[in-house]
C-alpha cells in the first residue's frame, strides 16, 4: 500500500476525484485506486496532481505535515561549462537560476548548464538552460545527456549505447550536425564520460521571442 495525502489535498482544494481526474487526463477510477494507495503513483503524474492541487511532491508523499504552495521557485547552479573528471562542487559556479520547486523536489542535486549552438535546437533552444540530473551510466537509451568528449567541456547530445561504445545523437533543425560514433573496439576511439541526463530546460529572465 502506497500512503499518498491526494485525497487530502484534493478535498482541501473542493474538487471531486472526478474532477481532479479531468484535470490530469486521467479517469474517477484510477484517481480512487491512487488514494486507495492500492496503485503507486509516476512521477510524472504526481507532478500534475500537484499542480492541479496547489501542493508540493512532498506534501503528496507524506514528507510534508504543510502543504506548502507548489509555485514557490528555487535557485539551482548554473555552470557555463562542465569538464570530465572535475567534480561538481569543485567547478565555478557561473550564476544561479530559479526553476520550480516541484522540478526541484524530483532532482534535488541537478544543477544547469547553459545550452550553446543549435545541435539539439528541436528540444533545447540556443542560450537556453539545460538542467542536468548527475549519473554516470545511460539507463535511458536515445535521451538527451550531459557528456564529455576526451575530457573536454560538456556537450549535451541524445546517447545511444552500444556493446562498447556511444553514438551522441543530434536532434536539430539543422541536417549538417551528424550522429557520431565512439566505438572502443576501434583503436584511439575519444572516451565518452556521462554527466548527466537532461531532465527540464529553463529560459534565462532577457530571452527575446
Amino acid at each position: 500500500m502506497f500512503n499518498y495525502k491526494i485525497a487530502e489535498a484534493r478535498v482541501a482544494k473542493g474538487l471531486t476525484q472526478a474532477e481532479l481526474a479531468k484535470q490530469i487526463g486521467t479517469t474517477q477510477q484510477q484517481i480512487a485506486r491512487y488514494e486507495s494507495g492500492s496503485n503507486d503513483v509516476k512521477s510524472s503524474v504526481l507532478l500534475k496532481i500537484s499542480e492541479a492541487l496547489g501542493v508540493t511532491l512532498t506534501y503528496l508523499l507524506g514528507m510534508d505535515n504543510v502543504a506548502i504552495p507548489s509555485n514557490n521557485m528555487v535557485d539551482v547552479p548554473l555552470y557555463g561549462a562542465i569538464a570530465a573528471g572535475t567534480p561538481i562542487e569543485m567547478t565555478p559556479v557561473e550564476n544561479t537560476q530559479p526553476i520550480p520547486a516541484k522540478v526541484y523536489e524530483l532532482h534535488p542535486n541537478a544543477f544547469l548548464l547553459k545550452v550553446e549552438g543549435n545541435s539539439m535546437n528541436r528540444v533545447l533552444p540556443n542560450g537556453s538552460y539545460a538542467l542536468i540530473d548527475p549519473c554516470k551510466t545511460v539507463e535511458r537509451d536515445g535521451a538527451p545527456y550531459a557528456v564529455c568528449v576526451n575530457g573536454y567541456d560538456a556537450t549535451i547530445k541524445r546517447v545511444r549505447k552500444l556493446n562498447n561504445g556511444f553514438q551522441l545523437v543530434p536532434d536539430s533543425t539543422d541536417p549538417t550536425y551528424e550522429t557520431k560514433t565512439y566505438n572502443y573496439n576501434e583503436p584511439e576511439t575519444q572516451t565518452i564520460t556521462v554527466i548527466g541526463r537532461v531532465v527540464y530546460y529553463v529560459l534565462p529572465f532577457d530571452w527575446e521571442f
